[in-house]
């Protein structure tokens, strides 16, 4: 049995089990995890990944990507994905393919980036690469049009007269 592979002896009948193990279950099961997911460097696969809770990939992945949590690419992964988080997306690895988060995109470090990001705030490490287009206002036109600050002095301007030239 498992309990003698771990040295605890449980020679009590099933219905007679600690109480409290079995309050840790259902309140295990009634929360959501707060434990990330690690794919660890050795793994590598195809198709579509969801997750609720955090998930770290240090492996390699290539398909699409569904993410309710954080999710993180390490330093060793090679993704070739779409992404689409509803929380935040660091970067230390290399990805290719377009993100949609609701919250941010990080690329940290070393990391490289070949795709488009659309979230509402994006960062860029002074030694990472990043080929692509980022829109962090979700495909809105910009508010600011500066175009008003520059007018009194187009009304004040003097036309330039070079000596020498009529």
């Amino acid at each position: 049995m498992l309990s003698d592979v771990f040295g605890k002896k449980n020679n009590a009948p099933v219905g007679s089990q600690n109480k409290n193990a079995e309050k840790k279950t259902v309140d295990m099961d009634n929360r959501k995890s707060s434990y990330a997911a690690v794919l660890s460097e050795d793994v590598e696969f195809k198709g579509v990944l969801s997750f609720t809770s955090q998930l770290e990939i240090n492996g390699r992945f290539e398909g699409e990507i569904q993410a309710a949590g954080p999710l993180l690419i390490g330093e060793s992964a090679i993704v070739k994905a779409t992404i689409k988080s509803e929380s935040n997306v660091i970067i230390r690895g290399k990805v290719q393919g377009n993100i949609h988060a609701k919250d941010k995109v990080e690329v940290v470090g070393n990391a490289q980036l070949y795709g488009d990001v659309s979230a509402p705030k994006f960062s860029l490490s002074e030694s990472a690469v990043f080929v692509g287009k980022s829109d962090t206002l979700g495909g809105k036109a910009p508010m600011s049009d500066f175009s008003s600050i520059f007018s009194r002095l187009d009304k004040t301007a003097k036309p330039a007269v070079t000596p020498g030239v009529k």
